[in-house]
């Protein structure tokens, strides 16, 4: 009997699939900030090393100065600061890029245990899962909350194997999912959807997955104690109640990232669609049985993000199982290549690494200087702050965490709990879309300046009321301030 050898690591297929991912998402990771809650998480994290305190009222905008604030992703926000402070730009992408790269190799891993180790086609599993959903890659805490999904997937398949010692890990992961992002309360329900669906039976090409009692009831334990881990956080048990603001209606209509998906856009059309169309595909024409488990995940991460599109890179990193278990054994050849395949395997891993260096983005400077001129308004608050404009300022909520990291006291913002606790959300919705009340919310909080961009129905408005003047317009914010002899009337 002849021993097929396995390709040297450096020659092996799935490496250069790999790695040939992490080069693109590097160069992804290094275009310009342009996300609107980003500049705001770093403000948080200066905030709280400076002050060496973790804030529990709004130290931010002017409208709700002093009222309570759930600063439940603090530990995030922290890192994120220290990060930008003591390597600029580079710190904030390579924050990023660890977090994918650990979300990669997990998803990896468990691709690779349930596709009987055909690794290839785990990396290729594992790749079209991720990037479904790369259009929420952004600087944000969520990030760990995609992480911490694909690591509670591969432990809980690990543990399903007889390795219930993992569950060790599970506590201290909990701690720092609860202290870096509120969705800590979906780790809770993985472990104990692990119990659940080990009571259900075989449904066709379904497969039930029983566990030992003695399994099962290490999982609830580990439950209950992650729970007591999860606790330990400035915030209490508001940090696994969070997520029912998903039930305010005003917030779920007025803010993209809680709409249902879009797909007439391009990102859905042809990247989400394509990537759904080929899990159903795949296991609906197989013929192969199918953990019950990873449908009912995937199952239930579509319900969701039909509903609220930011469970899209769950829902993307769920397919992953499928796609890997009912495609493992295709191109099965790939696994033993020849010589000479191994070497073109080389050849195209050194022509990523070129590529790499050639298109990589510079990422050294300042975040300052890897900010979107065309996302925040940089200029016009440049002229706010030189020719101290007036408040009490009505900001445009998509520029009220860039007014934060410049220290501009905000009306509105992306920490959108703190507004809805009062009528101070719903006004500006009003203001913004120009409903009947507007007027009288303009005299009600005594604007004093506005900064909006030119589209707003409001900024047509104001621009056609002599009361107000225009005195900054850039193409993409415009300043207006109130006629003095209005404010003092």
């Amino acid at each position: 009997m002849i021993e097929v050898k396995r390709p040297r690591p450096w020659a092996r297929l799935e490496y250069v699939i790999l790695l040939g991912w992490f080069l693109y998402f590097a160069v992804h990771a290094a275009l310009p900030l342009s996300d609107p809650d980003t500049p705001w998480h770093l403000a948080t994290g200066d905030y709280i090393l400076a002050h060496h305190k973790i804030p529990t009222t709004d130290p931010f905008s002017w409208s709700m100065h002093g009222q309570p604030w759930v600063t439940q992703e603090w530990l995030f926000e922290v890192v994120l600061a220290w990060l930008a402070n003591h390597f600029g730009f580079a710190g904030v992408w390579g924050l990023v890029v660890f977090l994918h790269t650990v979300t990669v190799l997990a998803v990896y891993r468990l691709v690779s245990t349930l596709s009987q180790d055909n690794r290839v086609f785990a990396a290729i599993a594992a790749l079209i899962a991720v990037a479904a959903g790369i259009a929420f890659w952004v600087v944000r805490p969520q990030l760990v909350s995609y992480t911490m999904f694909a690591v509670f997937l591969l432990v809980l398949e690990r543990v399903r194997s007889g390795r219930v010692w993992m569950l060790l890990f599970v506590p201290p992961l909990v701690l720092v999912w609860a202290n870096a992002h509120a969705s800590v309360s979906i780790g809770i329900l993985m472990l104990v959807f692990e119990v659940v669906v080990s009571f259900l039976p075989t449904i066709g090409r379904l497969q039930g997955q029983r566990l030992p009692n003695r399994t099962r009831l290490s999982l609830l334990v580990t439950a209950v104690v992650s729970i007591g881990f999860g606790l330990l956080n400035p915030n209490g048990y508001h940090e696994f109640t969070y997520a029912l603001l998903s039930n305010n209606a005003l917030m779920t209509s007025s803010i993209n990232e809680w709409h249902s998906p879009n797909f007439h856009s391009t990102y859905y059309k042809y990247g989400v669609i394509p990537f759904l169309a080929g899990v159903l595909v795949v296991v609906i024409a197989r013929r192969r049985d199918i953990p019950l488990k990873y449908v009912l995940y995937f199952g239930g991460c579509f319900a969701l993000t039909l509903v609220y599109q930011r469970f899209m890179p769950y829902l993307a990193i769920a397919g992953a199982p499928l796609i890997g278990f009912v495609t493992y054994d295709w191109a099965r050849v790939l696994a033993t290549p020849s010589r000479f395949f191994r070497y073109v395997c080389l050849i195209a891993l050194i022509a990523e690494v070129a590529e790499f260096g050639f298109k990589m983005p510079s990422i050294r400077g300042s975040v300052e200087s890897h900010l979107d001129s065309g996302a925040y308004p940089v200029a016009a608050v440049n002229y706010l702050l030189k020719h101290h404009v007036p408040g009490p300022l009505l900001n445009a909520y998509d520029y009220g965490g860039y007014l934060i990291y410049r220290g501009v006291p905000t009306f509105v913002d992306g920490r959108t709990d703190i507004f809805l606790r009062s009528s101070v959300f719903a006004d500006y919705m009003d203001l913004q879309n120009l409903a009947w009340d507007a007027p009288q919310l303009l005299a009600k909080y005594n604007f004093q300046s506005a900064l909006l961009p030119p589209g707003y129905a409001l900024t047509v408005y104001l621009s056609n009321n002599p009361n107000w003047t225009l005195i900054y317009s850039d193409g993409n914010a415009d300043i207006f301030v109130k006629n003095a002899s209005t404010t003092s009337a």
